[in-house]
């Protein structure tokens, strides 16, 4: 089990390290199931912690990255924190952002410097709480009453604003009116307006079937074009920072690209089995939760490895002098454009996320640095 938990650890944060001296993190976890962060410990580097249970009661100068059962933060975190968790119990400082994942999610006595992001069945924020920017949380039921400096955006069925709430701008809120209710105080602050927006199920189900042959086709265009704006510019800091390991990839795909396409086969097969493992032995969900991400990020490395490639054969094949930035614009634009035609566009998609993935494995793999 220690062996599986280590190699698959290197595959989460290996792309971190991989080309750039200056990047780096500590990363901690136990099998055991608990990691605690003292209060006389300071750690000056972002964070990765795999575990049941994370304690941090001490000092972090850098992003914090938790995946695990329980966690508790009564500490101060210099940057933003990302929790993945069943239950979490926020009551220190974080001076970035907040983005959380969890079954329940408890905020008491905190200083957030920046925004909350959350998701979770049941998210309680007392009136000892501080919230610089704005909040944005899905959730069953929400009860807030603390002190918020921008607004507040809440889907819940249930919400609850307490007397102590003071929100500096807008309140928008958005309900099942059939089931949700919303109790605001009458002492509660709200410097702006309440927007709420009753949502009927059974009506918005018959208005969405009618519209859904009208905006498909818009809508596909249009999250397209979103995509391949965003995948531009992680390409563009990605060849900027990663060169050594973006040259290097790209060099796998161009000499072994059926070996590419055959290993990154076999990893999306042999990865939800390997998964299901991970889980069973209950420890291992932490480890099975970072592989998942790690995976995500090969994934959409993928069609930026591919992308490159491609827009190079084509500049050599038209004898076109561009820089590589270009190539790669042009390589990934083509990537996008067939990703559009019917039936061919999946077996496009699927060739390129086999073929990267299995190249970037490659390279995580090889001796050479």
């Amino acid at each position: 089990m220690r062996r599986i938990a280590v190699s698959l650890l290197v595959f989460v944060f290996a792309f971190f390290v991989f080309s750039v001296s200056s990047i780096s993190a500590k990363v901690i976890t136990d099998e055991k199931g608990t990691v605690n962060i003292g209060k006389t410990e300071v750690i000056n580097d972002d964070l990765f912690v795999g575990a049941q249970t994370v304690e941090i009661a001490g000092t972090v100068n850098g992003d914090v990255f938790i995946g695990a059962q329980t966690v508790k933060i009564s500490g101060i975190i210099n940057g933003s924190l990302h929790i993945g968790a069943n239950t979490i119990d926020l009551g220190g400082t974080v001076k970035g952002n907040v983005y959380a994942g969890a079954q329940n999610v408890l905020i008491g006595s905190s200083k957030i410097g920046g925004s909350l992001l959350v998701g979770a069945a049941t998210v309680n924020i007392d009136k000892n709480t501080t919230i610089g920017g704005s909040i944005m949380a899905g959730a069953g039921a929400i009860t807030i009453d603390s002190q918020i400096k921008r607004s507040v955006y809440a889907g819940t069925g249930s919400l609850t604003i307490g007397e102590n709430t003071r929100i500096g701008k807008d309140l928008y809120y958005a309900d099942d009116s059939t089931q949700g209710q919303a109790n605001i105080s009458p002492s509660a602050k709200i410097a702006g307006n309440i927007y709420k927006s009753e949502v009927d199920t059974a009506k918005a189900n018959i208005n969405v079937k009618r519209q859904i042959p009208v905006a498909i086709n818009g809508a596909r265009i249009f999250t397209a074009f979103i995509s391949f704006v965003g995948a531009l510019i992680v390409g563009f800091l990605y060849f900027k920072l990663f060169t050594g390991h973006s040259n290097q990839v790209a060099g796998i795909v161009s000499k072994s690209f059926w070996k590419s396409l055959g290993v990154g086969f076999l990893v999306t097969i042999a990865f939800v089995p390997g998964l299901i493992i991970l889980l069973i032995t209950v420890i291992g969900i932490p480890v099975a939760g970072l592989a998942f991400l790690m995976l995500l990020l090969y994934g959409y490395l993928a069609k930026i490895v591919i992308g490159s490639v491609l827009g190079a054969w084509i500049s050599n094949r038209f004898n076109w002098k561009v820089s590589a930035y270009w190539t790669f614009a042009i390589g990934l634009f083509v990537i996008y454009l067939v990703r559009m035609i019917p039936f061919v566009g999946p077996v496009c998609g699927g060739v390129v996320l086999w073929t990267g993935l299995g190249a970037l494995t490659l390279r995580m793999f090889s001796k050479s640095n």
